[in-house]
């Protein structure tokens, strides 16, 4: 169920002139409404709205008269003062419901969808009429639909679950979407089971073969997931359904591994070899992580030795350089650090690495803290020799700091530089991610 601009002013004026239940029989107030009818009916808005004033004071407590002068604000297009009609109305009046549906329209049709949500919800628990609570519920699973709030919406679903009407189509549609966001994809998968095969396959109908093929998708069901993305085949499904492709995961799989992410590069390797068995790229960097994740406890053991023998200056610091690549590998960032730091402190300043000041800032990632490399990484991405791949791939590695160390909205700030290129599909999978993370912090707070 779309809310609509146009939808939403038509039911916004359609009842500006007829609004006159519970006008309370107050004679000052009912003399002023009268006139206020009468200039209205002429459109004289502006002397009409004086007169809906001076109704409000001589009868400050009911909710229609601001209902009423709201309404009149509408016909002249100033939205604002409505809004504030509106909410002083049901200040004076918590009982009048028409108000909170109407503000829900209105912060709805101004793109601001928490107060929206609020509203109609508040509207849900004043109205009594069924069929008017049910609309409620919807609007508000549409606004989340809309707003990439999915993850908020169980308990409005339950709520509309609990009227005990005739079971709805989109109910189960957004319920589903609800437990894919959650990563409950099993309860997905089994409420759209039900409603997907009367679902033709047509333009429109894209979002619920989405939402069975993501559920599908995320139980490693590829086989399965590909046949129900072959059955619909409009343009807009093609682009939807992209991120259920093998071209796509190899393509985090790699950028994973450009910024050394060697566990979340494993991640999508696995799903793409699971996805496409015989994708000939996808080995090729199968045997790279291969290669890393085989024990290096003898080869560092070694290397150690090499490094204490050698007295020259040159060779000492290469020898440290590979031996902090090794210990990364090894996933023993904190050794790594200290041999970088060591590398860097031999060398004189003109022929340090930059690349190492990028590695130390993967360590820090994965001990999780902003550290100094960090934020001198933060400055090198500034410098005008850098080229634009390499500073994406800067820009994402402290993205991934910030991300590990819950800094959500420098994340995105520095994901935002990053986007393009090669970094393109991994920048919106991190976006989506820290989404994720965000509403589940949310979540958290609020129980």
């Amino acid at each position: 169920m779309r809310l609509s601009k146009l939808n939403i002013i038509i039911t916004l004026f359609c009842s500006i002139f007829f609004l006159n239940e519970g006008i309370a029989q107050n004679s000052e107030a009912k003399a002023h409404l009268e006139t206020a009818d009468f200039l209205l009916a002429n459109n004289r808005y502006s002397e009409a709205l004086d007169e809906l004033e001076k109704a409000i004071q001589a009868n400050p407590t009911d909710g229609s008269v601001y209902f009423k002068k709201a309404n009149t604000y509408l016909a002249v297009t100033k939205f604002s003062e409505a809004i504030t009609t509106l909410e002083s109305c049901v200040q004076a009046d918590p009982s009048y419901f028409r108000a909170y549906e109407m503000l829900g329209d209105l912060y709805s049709q101004r793109k601001q969808p928490i107060k929206a949500v609020n509203f109609y919800d508040l509207a849900f628990q004043k109205d009594p009429s069924i069929d008017q609570r049910y609309l409620y519920k919807l609007k508000i699973l549409d606004i989340l639909d809309q707003a990439n709030r999915h993850r908020f919406s169980k308990p409005h679903i339950d709520d509309v679950r609990s009227l005990n009407l005739v079971e709805s189509f989109d109910l189960d549609y957004y319920e589903a979407m609800y437990w894919n966001e959650m990563d409950s994809p099993e309860k997905a998968e089994e409420l759209m089971a039900k409603i997907i095969g009367d679902i033709e396959p047509l333009s429109g109908n894209e979002r619920y073969y989405y939402q069975y093929i993501w559920a599908l998708f995320s139980q490693g069901k590829y086989s399965e997931a590909s046949q129900w993305m072959d059955k619909i085949t409009t343009s807009e499904a093609e682009a939807m359904f992209m991120i259920f492709r093998e071209d796509y995961y190899f393509s985090l799989a790699d950028t994973y591994f450009e910024v050394m992410d060697y566990e979340k590069s494993q991640q999508m390797i696995d799903i793409t070899l699971g996805i496409n068995s015989s994708y000939i790229e996808a080995f090729d960097l199968q045997k790279q992580l291969a290669a890393i994740h085989t024990n290096k406890t003898k080869v560092i053991a070694a290397q150690d030795r090499a490094l204490m023998a050698e007295k020259d200056i040159k060779k000492r610091s290469a020898k440290l350089l590979e031996l902090a690549i090794l210990n990364y590998q090894a996933a023993d960032y904190s050794t790594a650090y200290i041999h970088l730091e060591e590398f860097q402190n031999a060398l004189p300043q003109n022929e340090r690495n930059i690349n190492v000041i990028f590695i130390k800032t993967m360590c820090e990632k994965n001990l999780m803290q902003v550290g100094a490399s960090t934020e001198k990484l933060k400055k090198v991405i500034h410098n005008p020799s850098i080229n634009p791949p390499t500073k994406a791939k800067y820009n994402f590695a402290i993205a991934l700091v910030y991300k590990e160390v819950g800094d959500y909205k420098q994340a995105e700030n520095f994901l935002k530089a990053a986007y393009g290129g090669s970094f393109k599909n991994t920048v919106r999978y991190e976006f989506s991610e820290i989404q994720k993370l965000k509403d589940m912090k949310e979540i958290e707070a609020m129980n």
